[in-house]
């Protein structure tokens, strides 16, 4: 099924530190000037440059969206990967042995569905956010800050434990985040996250508990595209799949819908059309929209099929 196209979301947005950001470097450094814990860095066009890597960018919307599934449906909606006890898991693992690809996607818990698992791959793509050229300068300009480790026995500095920390404290960064063949719930989902990031409530990297790690996210645009003549209205995986036997071994809904917010803007691109949204002022309407139908949907959905779920 997921080998043919149904939708594509495109988000795109600038990053730009609310205070000090610190990524660290794995590995030890070669330079015996740099900080004990230095910013990652990469080369881009020739010229080293500090970056927000992906990986650690979509270990951020995931942690995020997993707290948001268990606080609405329950724990079992994002299970540990490590926990070789967990119902969901197991049973993915057993169908992907027997080659059941429908069965293996049902059985994933919400998180794996939309960020992947070793038993499935993710509909959720994220990029490494680089400087744009007009930052590239002042986000390399980098702040060394000074620490040290606290004795917790006399709640004084403990002797030889400073250590030097490299932030990020100016730039913006450049996000791009993709989801393919989602359910109408996934995008409230990242959306919601998203939104959380821009307001602050979601850190970043290194030492969140010590002020760093606070971003803010702007000039957010939102792309939805589906193959084909332009929808009329929103369409998620659900609605796009005609075969009821099909939608029914993957577990989605023919109600995956939702109304075409009024500020929609029509887009294309080539063989794909629909809509795009600019600025969190149209962005939060279609959230409220998506949240209202296909997000609650889902969750009453979930909490049926789990019913001592919390």
């Amino acid at each position: 099924m997921f080998r043919k196209l149904y939708n594509r979301a495109l988000f795109e947005g600038v990053i730009q530190p609310d205070g000090p950001v610190l990524i660290v470097q794995g590995g030890l450094s070669l330079d015996p000037t740099a900080p004990d814990l230095a910013f990652v860095r990469t080369r881009h066009r020739g010229t080293e440059t500090v970056y927000l890597p992906g990986s650690s960018l979509k270990g951020v919307v995931r942690s995020h969206a997993e707290r948001l599934l268990a606080t609405e449906i329950g724990l079992h909606a994002a299970e540990d990967p490590f926990d070789t006890e967990a119902r969901h898991r197991n049973r993915a693992k057993e169908h992907r042995k027997n080659l059941d690809r429908p069965a293996v996607y049902a059985a994933s818990c919400a998180a794996d569905r939309l960020f992947g698992s070793t038993e499935i791959a993710g509909r959720f793509r994220i990029s490494d956010a680089l400087p744009t050229e007009e930052t590239l300068e002042p986000a390399n300009r980098t702040q060394v800050r000074y620490s040290v480790a606290i004795d917790r026995a006399s709640q004084g500095p403990k002797g030889g434990a400073l250590f030097e920390q490299e932030a990020v404290i100016d730039g913006a960064f450049r996000l791009r985040a993709t989801v393919e063949n989602f359910e109408l719930w996934m995008l409230a989902l990242l959306l919601q996250a998203f939104r959380d990031l821009a307001n602050g409530l979601v850190q970043v990297g290194h030492a969140k508990t010590r002020g760093f790690g606070t971003v803010r996210l702007e000039s957010p645009s939102l792309e939805l595209l589906w193959p084909g003549a332009r929808p009329g209205r929103l369409e998620g995986a659900g609605a796009r799949e005609r075969d009821a036997g099909l939608r029914a071994a993957y577990g989605l809904s023919e109600e995956d819908v939702a109304a075409l917010p009024a500020a929609a803007e029509q887009h294309g691109s080539g063989m794909l059309q629909g809509f795009a949204f600019h600025g969190w002022e149209v962005l939060e309407p279609l959230l409220d929209t998506l949240v209202q139908g296909p997000w609650s949907g889902y969750v009453e959905r979930a909490r049926e099929e789990v019913p001592d779920a919390s």
